[in-house]
């Protein structure tokens, strides 16, 4: 520890314990409990002070989800350390740590503490890895690396976690970089979807829901419809076929789903599914207990500051330096690199550069800072679809897949077509209000329970808003008996709601959706009371600029030719499969995000190194598919990618 850092330290230890003693006395001794809401509610916070400090913090119960654990631990000791509510929230656990704060100050009011006390400024600690970032990749390489593996996997979302494990079975020694204190990311906030034609529980579902079976064809076909005929035809394909792949395995080890399968806007058929509780977590802490069953390394807080490069006849990248709260070191990757670090959406300077029509707008996931996309510039990269913004629409209830159910705005009037791929149904809901409004608009459905609809099998609302579930909230979900009821508890005009579902009722009787185009077959009428009612918004959920890749993802340089060793995946890509990023069907991101983790990591492995691999991605689909249109498990080519995988 050098003498700069201790002089620091010692200052802190000293500015700390002078404010301790600065504290007004007078606090009634004795542990408060204080309820609040983080994430979610029933965020339970055992406080206990003196006089003149507080002594003890305890988180004692919460429903928090994944990405806001590591705040259940870190903000009470930050809070004791320092004896002020000053002090910084955890990087992606912000609402977790705000709930414990809010706890906190009502426990001290309660003890007839002088709140104001404890708000004074903390005096932030020097880092030992300030932030750094070179100019134009990389002139000198390391000497000496500090760590040394096969592959790097920068970023623990779905896609990192998928690569990092499937580069480990495969046999290759891996390290997982991520910048937070827990993996997940934005990925564990997600709606838990999956879209896969086929899988091994889909049999069963089609025939318990009275479904015809998926093709590939078809759902081909919806991705490239859906993005606007702007995707990379070999990619889709890809994505399609592996799809089923990545999610047996997932089933295999133990993910658990519900008893339905969905068709989001953008798909013809029934093909989404969806997890046990509705949210990314599911999937994301089951990846985690997989790779922690591997020898894979994970590094947790630990950041990306720099790509090396060589600057010989290879021009190869070859490793990461990163930034810890123990310093700098640097991390050397033999066969490859691959980054899977999200987009820039939080990263404020970036949005308003390239999405200025946007910039304002709430933003639905928050830890993406763009950290790949300045790293990837440096060493080099070429990027894509700077501007190109994803919007969502969001409940305040996880009640995502009853069926029927219809759309209305503000004004109660009914304004688009229900079934329409995701991002066309939020430029609906944006073009249909005032900015202030934020896109506000309301879910309509009623009490038709599963199978109650030839064609339309729907989740009964009381499966989804019951107990057991972190995710759903039954709160925001509104109920009345009669329509006029409904409209009233909801807040909706009641005429003009209860004219727009009657109206959309006689359409239903008459089999034709004559103002918005919705296929009789998939309309049923809001009929059969209670009726519900969920309130949503728009706002950003991603901006699917990245790194420009080839058909292998293998990241493209600014001259058009690939980046040896350099690999990207999940949105951290650009063009994985063209305009579907904009405008997805309902589920593909998930999908796509995982089998695009694992096939980085069968190129990384073997794509550019060994010439009986495929020089496409289109060759290996082919290799997948058999006759009857399942998977060819005896071709040579499958058995050595499922050896990858």
């Amino acid at each position: 520890m050098n003498k700069k850092w201790i002089a620091s330290l010692a200052c802190v230890c000293l500015l700390a314990s002078s404010f301790t003693a600065a504290v007004a006395e007078g606090m009634k001794p004795g542990t408060y409990t204080e309820v609040a809401r983080g994430m979610y509610d029933g965020l339970t916070v055992d406080v206990t002070v003196s006089e003149s400090k507080i002594e003890d913090i305890k988180v004692t119960a919460y429903n928090e989800t994944a990405p806001g654990w590591p705040a259940l631990e870190k903000m009470p000791a930050a809070i004791l350390e320092a004896q002020s509510l000053a002090v910084d929230t955890v990087s992606g656990a912000t609402r977790t740590s705000e709930g414990i704060l809010k706890a906190v100050e009502a426990a001290l009011v309660e003890a007839g503490a002088n709140v104001e006390d404890f708000k004074k400024p903390v005096e932030a600690k020097e880092v030992a890895a300030p932030d750094y970032f070179p100019t134009m990749g990389s002139v000198e390489l390391p000497e000496k690396w500090d760590e040394s593996y096969d592959v790097v996997v920068v970023g623990g979302g779905f896609a990192g976690l998928a690569a990092a494990y499937s580069a480990e079975k495969a046999g290759s020694s891996v390290v997982l970089v991520e910048k937070l204190s827990t993996t997940g990311g934005n990925s564990a906030i997600n709606g838990g979807q999956y879209a896969a034609y086929t899988s091994k529980r889909a049999a069963d579902l089609q025939q318990k829901l009275g479904l015809e079976p998926d093709t590939a064809e078809k759902h081909i076909e919806d991705t490239i419809k859906g993005g606007d005929n702007m995707s990379n035809p070999a990619l889709v394909r890809e994505m399609v076929y592996a799809s089923p792949v990545y999610f047996d395995l997932l089933l295999d080890n133990g993910l658990q789903i519900r008893e339905t399968l969905a068709r989001p806007g953008g798909h013809y058929g029934y093909r989404t599914y969806v997890t046990e509780n509705q949210v990314g977590s599911d999937i994301t802490n089951l990846q985690l207990k997989m790779l922690k069953e591997t020898s894979a390394t994970i590094e947790l807080e630990t950041k990306m500051v720099e790509i090396y490069r060589t600057r010989d006849e290879a021009n190869r990248v070859v490793g990461i330096r990163v930034a810890t709260a123990d310093g700098y070191k640097t991390i050397e990757a033999r066969k490859g690199v691959i980054l899977a670090t999200g987009d820039y959406m939080n990263n404020e300077a970036m949005v308003k550069r390239w999405c200025p029509d946007v910039d304002g707008f709430d933003k639905k996931q928050y830890q993406k800072t763009g950290d790949g996309h300045i790293m990837a510039i440096d060493a080099g990269a070429k990027m894509e679809n700077l501007g190109h913004t994803k919007m969502m629409h969001d409940f305040d209830s996880g009640l995502m897949y009853e069926e029927p159910f219809l759309y209305v705005n503000m004004e109660g009037k009914r304004f688009c077509n229900e079934t329409i791929p995701m991002s066309s149904l939020n430029i609906s809901m944006s073009a249909t209000y005032k900015p202030e409004d934020r896109g506000i608009h309301f879910r309509i459905f009623d009490s038709k329970t599963e199978g109650a609809v030839e064609g339309i099998p729907g989740v009964p609302p009381v499966a989804l808003v019951g107990e057991g579930s972190a995710w759903m909230d039954p709160e925001t979900v509104v109920s009345g008996n009669t329509l006029e009821e409904l409209c009233e508890a909801a807040g909706i005009p009641v005429a003009d709601g209860v004219a727009s579902i009657e109206r959309y009722n006689e359409l239903c009787a008459k089999g034709c959706d004559d103002d918005f185009g919705v296929a009789g077959s998939d309309m049923a009428a809001i009929d059969t009371p209670p009726f519900f009612c969920i309130k949503g918004d728009v706002g950003m959920s991603g901006i699917n600029a990245g790194v420009m890749v080839d058909n292998r993802y293998r990241v493209i340089d600014t001259e058009g030719a690939p980046i040896p060793g350099l690999y990207a995946a999940g949105i951290q890509a650009g063009n994985p499969c063209g305009g579907i990023n904009w405008n997805m069907p309902g589920g593909f991101s998930n999908s796509h995000i995982f089998t695009a983790g694992r096939y980085t990591v069968i190129h990384a492995l073997t794509g550019d190194m060994t010439p009986a691999h495929p020089a496409s991605f289109e060759d290996l689909a082919d290799s997948f598919v058999g006759e009857d249109g399942g998977y060819a498990w005896d071709s040579p080519l499958c058995a050595t990618a499922i050896t990858v995988w």
